[in-house]
């Protein structure tokens, strides 16, 4: 059995915007979903909230693409990522502000990705409370409604990972073996790479490949 692709992309805000969009004009011609991971602030100078051509774009995408959140400050690369370490007390008081703020934006989002993936117990435990029902993290996809687990590997285009060139070589690579062998990709990338067409070009090689190997084409909603 054939696996799924799934494509997301990361640190959207205002100085990345056009290059996402491009990514995803040529990843529809290509018909491949995206799935869009959306944070209410970064690096704490950037907020969804006083950028409104980022904002109206996310509105228009969130009735036929899946929407993730990506954390509540999604921080800077070189800093701890922001998910990664929280016990249960702190990762409810950042979901809490997280979604509220998404919400007071028109966002009400059901599926959760940390910044670089990276996800303590702690955050896993509380998501339910906040109605998520799908969590994604460097392991693989949790489904928290019935407690299923689908292990499946990232492979990562910047956001605290590689960019350079010997680095897409192999997310390409991995990405074509691993369909081969009918495992579910993923494969995602961050905004602020997007302004390079090279490591574009290489994303959507990765892309290409995955699915000409034979992986399905699919979102993260496929495990709601």
């Amino acid at each position: 059995m054939p696996g799924r692709l799934l494509v997301s992309v990361s640190s959207i805000f205002d100085e990345t915007l056009d290059g996402v969009r491009e990514l995803v004009d040529h990843l529809d011609a290509d018909a491949i979903p995206v799935s869009l991971l959306v944070a209410p602030h970064i690096d704490k100078r950037w907020h969804l909230a006083k950028d409104k051509t980022t904002r109206t774009w996310l509105r228009k995408q969130a009735g036929e693409r899946a929407l993730l959140l990506n954390g509540f400050d999604q921080p800077v690369q070189g800093r701890r990522a922001e998910f990664a370490t929280l016990e249960e007390h702190e990762a409810r008081l950042r979901l809490k502000g997280a979604t509220r703020q998404m919400e007071s934006l028109g966002f009400d989002l059901e599926m959760f990705a940390p910044p670089r993936w990276q996800m303590s117990e702690g955050t896993l435990e509380v998501l339910p409370d906040f109605g998520f029902d799908v969590a994604v993290s460097t392991r693989g996809i949790h489904q928290l409604q019935t407690g299923e687990f689908v292990q499946c590997r990232n492979l990562s285009v910047g956001e605290g990972y590689g960019a350079a060139k010997w680095w897409r070589r192999n997310i390409i690579r991995a990405a074509e073996r691993g369909a081969e062998r009918g495992n579910t990709i993923r494969l995602s990338i961050s905004g602020r790479e997007l302004g390079q067409k090279k490591v574009r070009r290489d994303f959507l090689a990765a892309a290409s490949a995955a699915v000409e190997a034979g992986a399905k084409p699919s979102d993260y909603r496929a495990y709601r």
